[in-house]
């Protein structure tokens, strides 16, 4: 995630920050070196990847509506990016709430949809149990070979047992690459595949922004990842608002929430990543974050330009004025600023 940080600046000392900046070149040269070392910037084997892509497209040709089982790292990486793409024909069971799952069989009873199973480690419990009762409902019904895909690591785990039991595809989850960091591996480009984005495209967009970015000396990206190092290091600072003014982008938020809280949460240091929703956490959260403790930094997401934008055009002549002919996208943008 890349920001300005002309607020943030004030919070740290400018020294402090130069050093910061000097070790985060230093690494981010290294890193360019040796990008397989890197497992989130892997694309030696693209090649495998897109080519399975392309099979499994044409075996799931005739399906068009998908479930994908997953918790954690296996689903919130692909939830966010579907999100911005806005694809509607996926399902996520993600959590052991018999309500949500009941409430999933009472809107899907044809059972015509392919499932996705997704966990790293095999024996997430969560995935265990949710594929089991899958299984239970639907093995009657469903040719269980040509309608589900398993992606989980290259070991003897449970979920690779019922694979073979019941004569499921398994693709191997790449070991090198843990589960938050997942999304621009099989584990995320199939699905979004499957689902008619081309993720293809995507991996080789992600592949040369990545590399980019590590090659070029970005100064204001620099100083954004300084200043955050060295206000973490502080320990001043409790919690890091992630405060997003577009819903496609709020399983983003959630994803993101994953990575910083998973990745920057070790040995007593770390700022809280909490996820927020412009403008519905204004009527909820702002009083908090305007009067409340100065504990929090905050990143605010606002798109530069909103797509198809709708006036109101106040027809009945009872609104405020001043709501006449602007349009929502822009009143939006307005609250967040």
């Amino acid at each position: 995630m890349f920001i300005e940080s002309n607020e943030w600046k004030r919070l740290a000392d400018s020294k402090h920050v130069r050093g910061y900046h000097k070790k985060l070149v230093l690494i981010k040269k290294n890193i360019y070196k040796n990008p397989e070392e890197f497992s989130f910037l892997k694309f030696s084997n693209n090649k495998e990847i897109f080519n399975n892509l392309k099979k499994f497209k044409k075996k799931f040709e005739n399906i068009n509506k998908f479930l994908l089982i997953g918790t954690g790292g296996s689903s919130l990486g692909t939830k966010a990016l579907i999100s911005i793409y806005n694809k509607f024909n996926i399902e996520f069971l993600e959590n052991l709430d018999p309500n949500t799952v009941n409430q999933y069989f009472k809107n899907n009873k044809n059972n015509s949809f392919g499932i996705f199973v997704v966990s790293k480690s095999g024996e997430t419990l969560e995935v265990l149990g949710l594929f089991d009762i899958i299984l239970s409902k639907l093995k009657t019904n469903l040719n269980l070979s040509n309608r589900i895909i398993i992606i989980t690591d290259n070991t003897e785990s449970s979920l690779r047992k019922i694979a073979i039991k019941n004569n499921i595809v398994v693709l191997d989850h790449d070991e090198s690459i843990g589960g938050r960091f997942s999304c621009f591996s099989l584990t995320s480009l199939l699905p979004l595949y499957l689902l008619g984005v081309n993720s293809i495209k995507l991996k080789n967009l992600a592949d040369k922004c990545f590399r980019k970015n590590l090659a070029s000396n970005n100064v204001a990206s620099n100083i954004s990842i300084s200043i955050m190092a060295h206000i973490i290091n502080e320990k001043k600072y409790v919690g890091h608002v992630f405060l997003v003014y577009i819903d496609s982008f709020i399983n983003i938020g959630q994803w993101y929430k994953q990575l910083w809280n998973e990745s920057l949460g070790k040995n007593g240091t770390g700022l809280h990543l909490i996820s927020a929703s412009g403008a519905m956490d204004q009527h909820s959260q702002l009083q908090m974050w305007l009067d409340g403790p100065k504990n929090l930094i905050f990143t605010i997401v606002i798109p530069r330009k909103r797509y198809k934008d709708i006036k109101i055009r106040n027809k009945n002549k009872l609104l405020p004025t001043y709501l006449k002919d602007k349009k929502i996208g822009e009143l939006l943008n307005i609250m967040g600023e």
